[in-house]
């Protein structure tokens, strides 16, 4: 799976749980059937921009993300957030990228990992109230990052991934360009700033963090190195007057700020830990309005000096300053929010809410000690509970991104993004039990109980190299991580037997280079040793879930391969190649299956199909499709999702 990557840091927090009844009733009977939706809802906004100017009054455009789109484009009142309208972005899934162009229209970056969909272009018209779709600006990108219009509003760049491009789109002609990798090896073009003189700045990542200056054609006329060290991100860029601001997002968790003298050709101050998505639209003369430590500050650009407003209500998520409605400064915060800060009072604001929330696709699922199944949420997060004896559901919308979902000695325990942040949780709040993030850890994907253990193996942030095999002690808190237990592998399955945990790995990290083939490994926790290390199949980079069968024989799935492992050695006892998949042009795959035993079958999804799988034979059957996460319920059936949607599959 080609995981799109999002650095949007959700804010952990929980409110009263919601209760609400599933669309159907308690299953009964054989096979597949249709369980309707969870309430995993919200309106995430990534990407926000203001019209100050706008004839008919200052409006604030945000697109709000959805599970199978389409993405909606909404149109407010920037003075007291009532909604004008919303207008659907065909075959979007959301947007990071909007921006506002001289005449007033709206320019949107969308992103879509399916095939066809892809990253496209579109274009808001207040005149005539209508969306129109520009296509897509370049064939090969999946996701479109950030667009920018030029001060005079012939042009209209965009950055992408995940080859890391630059385009222009004529305004004039309709006609997009491909520029080309501004740094060739970087995956993303992050941002980008215009100058007045229409010299374009664009941020890259995730390895350099670079800065490239490229005339109005595209031509790169020179590369800005980082003030900072390491890898990420050139996260936000932004032209105030003679300097050059940008904001770094590093594989460490910091977010510094440059500060660029574009006249002086050198750094002339970093600034640290600014959490603001956005660092210029804060901007008033010499005074950059940004936020530290989830307040509202002032930085003086000349003296370097950090005032503290106080204003800290801007709503959950991340906060992102717009510009300026007379003395009022105008924000929004990544759940949808608008704020104010009036400088003048010296006093700030949230206004309600007025977006419509949408579908969250069900990112993770997990069985729970109380027979219930668990959903997470993606992007927005949330955490929902489907009860398979009753029917009935309950939500917690303020849970983070989870990739992870299990039970161990009798609690729930989720593995969150990002930061690999492992919380138990009792259905009232979560309780964080520990932060990988300072590792340079993001994804928990596998966990497992293992003994007196809770195991789990994580994916490195974007840009680094070397997961990690966890074991944490929730009684005593003791944890032990070891990271690189193949080198620079992310740890993506695990297994647990009599004392050892098996693991599987990816050959991708936080880069689109792969270190080698796939691994699988064994871990003996008493004595903190490998027992072997294997490569099970031959070109493939990543092998997923693993599971033990009810003989003790322990199996794997990949995008293409099923085979059998002896514990003992590793050794590949059998396998046979179920499909194709394009190893030669992946770029980051980290976990596409999952792998249970019940009832004398394997149960198996990957590619998006769900299969019976007969250990004998090593036969698949398919039983579903399209299918993207596959659970055994605590009631012996399996349970299944599809972006928003919820299934089950009924053993007889």
């Amino acid at each position: 799976m080609r995981v799109i990557l999002v650095a949007l840091l959700l804010v952990l927090s929980i409110s009263s749980p919601a209760r609400a009844e599933s669309t159907a009733s308690p299953p009964t009977g054989c096979g597949f059937q249709t369980l309707g939706t969870l309430p995993l809802t919200g309106a995430t906004t990534a990407g926000t921009a203001l019209d100050a100017r706008h004839p008919q009054g200052p409006r604030v455009y945000s697109v709000t993300s959805s599970a199978s789109g389409p993405a909606l484009l909404g149109i407010r009142d920037a003075r007291d957030g009532r909604l004008i309208g919303e207008r659907p972005l065909p075959l979007a899934l959301g947007s990071w990228a909007v921006t506002v162009a001289p005449d007033h229209s709206v320019y949107v970056g969308s992103y879509n990992a399916t095939a066809g969909a892809m990253g496209r272009l579109f274009r808001y018209s207040p005149a005539t109230d209508q969306v129109n779709e520009l296509g897509i600006p370049i064939a090969t990108e999946t996701f479109v990052w950030t667009v920018a219009a030029t001060p005079d509003g012939s042009a209209v760049y965009g950055g992408t991934s995940p080859s890391g491009k630059l385009f222009r789109y004529d305004t004039a002609t309709g006609r997009s360009t491909d520029l080309g990798s501004p740094v060739p090896g970087d995956q993303f073009v992050r941002d980008l700033a215009v100058g007045e003189d229409g010299t374009v700045y664009a941020g890259v990542g995730a390895l350099s963090m670079k800065v490239a200056v490229l005339a109005r054609e595209g031509t790169v006329e020179r590369v800005i190195d980082p003030p900072v060290q390491g890898t990420g991100y050139a996260y936000d860029v932004d032209v105030a007057g003679r300097y050059l601001l940008v904001r770094f997002v590093t594989s460490t968790g910091a977010n510094p700020m440059g500060v660029y003298d574009l006249v002086a050709s050198r750094w002339k101050d970093v600034v640290e830990d600014v959490d603001s998505l956005t660092v210029g639209g804060g901007r008033l003369g010499a005074d950059l309005y940004l936020f530290q430590n989830d307040e509202l500050v002032t930085y003086d650009l000349r003296s370097g000096k950090i005032t503290k407003l106080g204003f800290k209500d801007y709503g959950d998520g991340a906060a992102r300053p717009l510009g300026w409605v007379g003395h009022t400064l105008v924000g929004t915060s990544s759940t949808g929010r608008i704020w104010h800060f009036d400088r003048k009072k010296g006093q700030g604001e949230l206004l309600d809410a007025t977006l419509t929330g949408q579908h969250v696709s069900i990112r993770s699922l997990g069985a729970g000690p109380d027979g219930r199944v668990y959903a997470g949420g993606f992007f927005t997060g949330g955490l929902a509970a489907y009860d398979p004896a009753g029917g009935q559901t309950q939500n917690w919308p303020g849970v983070g991104q989870s990739e992870g979902i299990v039970t161990h000695k009798g609690k729930l325990y989720l593995g969150v993004y990002p930061g690999a942040r492992i919380y138990e949780f009792d259905g009232n709040a979560p309780r964080l039990l520990l932060d990988l993030g300072g590792q340079e850890q993001d994804r928990p994907f596998a966990m497992i109980s293992a003994g007196d253990w809770l195991a789990f193996g994580t994916v490195p942030k974007s840009g680094t190299l070397g997961g990690a095999l966890g074991l944490l002690d929730p009684a005593t808190g003791q944890s032990v991580i070891r990271r690189n237990i193949v080198p620079g592998h992310s740890v993506v399955g695990l297994a647990y037997r009599d004392g050892v945990i098996y693991g599987a790995t990816s050959a991708f990290g936080g880069t689109a280079t792969p270190q080698g083939e796939a691994a699988a490994f064994a871990y003996d926790v008493a004595t903190d040793s490998v027992l072997w290390r294997t490569t099970p199949v031959a070109g493939d980079l990543a092998l997923g879930s693993i599971a033990f069968d009810g003989e003790g024989r322990l199996w794997g799935l990949t995008p293409d391969m099923l085979f059998e492992l002896d514990p003992a050695t590793g050794r590949t006892v059998r396998s046979v190649k179920h499909q194709t998949y394009p190893w030669a042009t992946a770029t980051q795959v980290w976990l596409d299956t999952n792998l249970v035993f019940h009832q004398g079958f394997l149960w198996g999804k990957v590619q998006g199909k769900a299969y019976r799988i007969d250990p004998g034979t090593m036969a698949l059957t398919l039983i579903a499709r399209p299918i993207s996460n596959l659970l055994l319920g605590p009631d012996g059936h399996l349970y299944l999702s599809r972006f928003e949607n919820f299934y089950t599959y009924r053993i007889c």
